[in-house]
């Protein structure tokens, strides 16, 4: 189990080459970005018992190996999130119980008819580029910009995001490189309190999501 600490932020599809050559991310590059095509499924109930419980259970496929991750609990507050994480690989798109070893989560999860109700309720479809950077000395952060959609019942919701994943370090330097990032760009960009989960389940009971920022 990890705490993942990171800082989202949005901004208009039109931005997105001009961010990837902005000069700040290139002094802070540790190595050349990499590019990847993510497939990720959001399995639930149909009446949502793990979104009730504060839990996430998605299978996303990386190249192509599949991995399985659970978020629990946590804070969102002014764009950082932070929340329990569980990433374990599995062997295809179905969840694998036996990877759950924690002991709140495994006792839910022992659950028969639990296991009989979880279907896919959502999916995401974006590309992603990383960069990974060092900040300062103790601090890395993976920046990725993620553009593709999320859908869920015949519905689609864009994605045109950033998300910077505080690898070390502390919350105070992660919220001081996003200013600087911010600064350094001639277009806005927003501190997100909505992840593609809540997209996702926004979509999948028909309520509306707050939209991009132009």
């Amino acid at each position: 189990m990890s705490i993942e600490i990171e800082l989202k932020l949005t901004l208009s599809p039109q931005f997105v080459t001009d961010l990837k050559s902005l000069p700040l991310l290139k002094t802070y590059s540790v190595s050349k970005p990499v590019s990847q095509k993510l497939h990720t499924i959001y399995y639930d109930t149909p009446d949502l018992i793990l979104q009730s419980k504060k839990i996430a259970l998605r299978l996303r496929k990386v190249d192509q190996d599949w991995i399985q991750t659970i978020k629990y609990g946590g804070s969102i507050l002014a764009g950082l999130h932070q929340h329990h994480e569980w990433e374990q690989p599995v062997c295809s798109n179905q969840p694998d119980f036996s990877k759950i070893t924690e002991p709140t989560l495994f006792e839910l999860f022992s659950d028969n008819i639990l296991r009989q109700q979880l279907r896919p309720i959502f999916i995401t479809d974006f590309t992603r580029t990383i960069f990974d950077l060092l900040f300062m000395q103790d601090c890395r952060i993976e920046l990725c910009i993620d553009q593709g959609e999320v859908s869920a019942e015949q519905r689609t919701d864009p994605i045109c995001e950033v998300e910077l994943e505080l690898k070390s370090g502390t919350p105070n330097q992660l919220q001081e490189f996003a200013a600087l990032l911010k600064e350094a760009c001639y277009f806005p960009m927003e501190q997100e309190n909505i992840n593609k989960a809540m997209r996702g389940y926004a979509l999948y009971t028909d309520v509306n999501t707050p939209t991009l920022k132009k």
